[in-house]
């Protein structure tokens, strides 16, 4: 069909504006290209056709494989070739899409990490260069995606340490855009101070305190 010649000259335009955008593109053509297929033949097809897109992108090639593959297999649970929640309904009995859609709903978090594996390297244990990352290198951008999960999770379910009112949920959604989303930094005492990082872990720590146990 020329697919494989077709989508990098329809990627590479859009990614010299915004590489988040192309990303988000080659998110859907990986979820699209990826549904009802086994995973060794889901990542076959991806690095073929995707691959090459990402490398050109300046991406680091660990995370850029990761980034296709993950969303390759995303499509197990996006409705509507979801196998896996095909497979969860005909087991619980329950209607299948409706499962699916539950099944894309619990694994909304799952969507943001490949995002993660691109702007923060360190997580794959890599530097922005594609070297090996240092534990030091590697303790905040962990620290800080895993609080950014933390924040989506409970967002989404409307639960922390109890139920979350409606201000304080979008709250949550504010603090993991704030906390996923890479952003400038400041220096700060000879220091790099990331400025989205810090007002979403400010964020997080006032609805933390808010929101009492019950």
């Amino acid at each position: 069909t020329g697919i494989g010649t077709r989508l990098p000259a329809t990627i590479l335009p859009l990614a010299e504006q915004s590489l988040f955008l192309a990303l988000l593109l080659i998110m859907v053509s990986s979820i699209v290209l990826g549904m009802g297929l086994p995973s060794a033949v889901c990542y076959l097809l991806l690095a073929t056709l995707i691959g090459p897109v990402l490398g050109n992108l300046g991406v680091v090639p660990l995370a850029a494989h990761m980034f296709i593959f993950y969303f390759g297999m995303m499509s197990m649970v996006t409705p509507p070739v979801a196998l896996a929640g095909y497979a969860a309904a005909s087991i619980a009995g329950t209607n299948i899409m409706q499962t699916s859609f539950a099944a894309f709903r619990f694994a909304l978090v799952g969507f943001t990490l490949p995002f993660i594996f691109v702007y923060r390297p360190e997580l794959l244990m890599l530097t922005a260069t594609g070297d090996t990352a240092g534990p030091l290198e590697m303790f905040v951008p962990v620290l800080i995606g895993t609080l950014g999960v933390l924040c989506f999770a409970s967002a989404i379910t409307g639960q922390l340490r109890s139920a979350l009112s409606l201000p304080l949920r979008i709250g949550m959604f504010a603090a993991a855009a704030l906390l996923l989303a890479p952003g400038p930094t400041v220096g700060l005492a000879g220091l790099p101070v990331p400025i989205l990082d810090s007002a979403g872990v400010v964020a997080f720590a006032a609805i933390f305190a808010l929101n009492k146990p019950r």
